[in-house]
């Protein structure tokens, strides 16, 4: 059965889906990618911070831009969109 998409529990699962599918990919880890991030957008996170907001789904939109900014990755398309909240919501 289909979760609603209204929930926000499922938008949050939505985007930690987004950022971990493109951290593995760039085979990051949190360590890693919080240096990124300092290094090409001046945010200091911790990486210990960065992977909880992550592993929540809970963290800004702007801080979702600066990471895949930081990895040099496009933001997801709507395709990729799709695919993900299909997945989150089976």
């Amino acid at each position: 059965m289909k979760k609603s998409l209204g929930n926000k529990s499922v938008w949050n699962k939505v985007c930690a889906a987004l950022v971990q599918q493109a951290r593995q990919k760039n085979k990051l880890t949190f360590r890693e990618l919080a240096e990124l991030i300092k290094q090409k957008t001046n945010i200091d996170i911790e990486p210990n911070n960065l992977a909880n907001r992550v592993n929540r789904g809970n963290f800004s939109a702007s801080l979702l831009i600066a990471i895949f900014f930081a990895m040099e990755e496009p933001l997801p398309s709507q395709v990729d969109l799709e695919r993900v909240v299909i997945e989150v919501t089976e």
